[in-house]
């Protein structure tokens, strides 16, 4: 799941503050909204492709348990065993196709300068997101605008800092 916050976005006296982080106005070439969208088609594939082996994997033990030097005792245990595997592994696979099934639609803001574009925020409003979009856009063109907003941010994924030669920390767990 991802971690969420609610951050203060604000420009004032020509600055964005995105949180404890400022953008001078000037410097921003293009704000926009970017749709994150989770993987459920390959959630479906890869649920489908491990329940097919799971079912020949199943199948395989239980043909096995009968068609062996097994007493039918001995047999009959295998084939529980192999039932309760197959369901207690099948209970996983459904739980993780449900975490991706469930997961939102996210909209991530984009400030773009002269350097590389940056994820500002991660919200699952995507009027908001496009809202605060349109009042940078307008706070760059009038020069006496200013407002604040409180925003919830969702924090999905790594992070990762690689830009430049100096102070990388690579991956990060968040």
């Amino acid at each position: 799941m991802a971690k969420r916050e609610v951050i203060n976005i604000r420009v004032s006296r020509r600055i964005l503050w995105v949180g404890a982080e400022a953008y001078p106005l000037h410097n921003i070439a293009r704000a926009t909204t970017v749709r994150i969208e989770p993987r459920r088609m390959a959630a479906v594939g890869e649920f489908l492709g491990y329940a097919l082996l799971l079912l020949i994997v199943s199948g395989v033990i239980v043909g096995a348990a009968g068609h062996g030097e097994l007493n039918d005792s001995d047999s009959e245990t295998v084939r529980q065993l192999a039932t309760f595997l197959c369901v207690g592994i099948g209970l996983l696979l459904i739980a993780r196709l449900a975490s991706v099934l469930v997961k939102p639609v996210y909209h991530a803001l984009v400030i773009e300068t002269a350097g590389a574009p940056y994820t500002a925020l991660v919200g699952t409003d995507k009027a908001v997101v496009s809202g605060l979009v349109f009042q940078i856009m307008d706070a760059i063109d009038n020069p006496e605008a200013e407002f604040q907003v409180s925003v919830e941010n969702y924090h999905i994924g790594d992070k990762i800092n690689m830009v430049g030669g100096n102070n990388n920390v690579g991956k990060r767990e968040n």
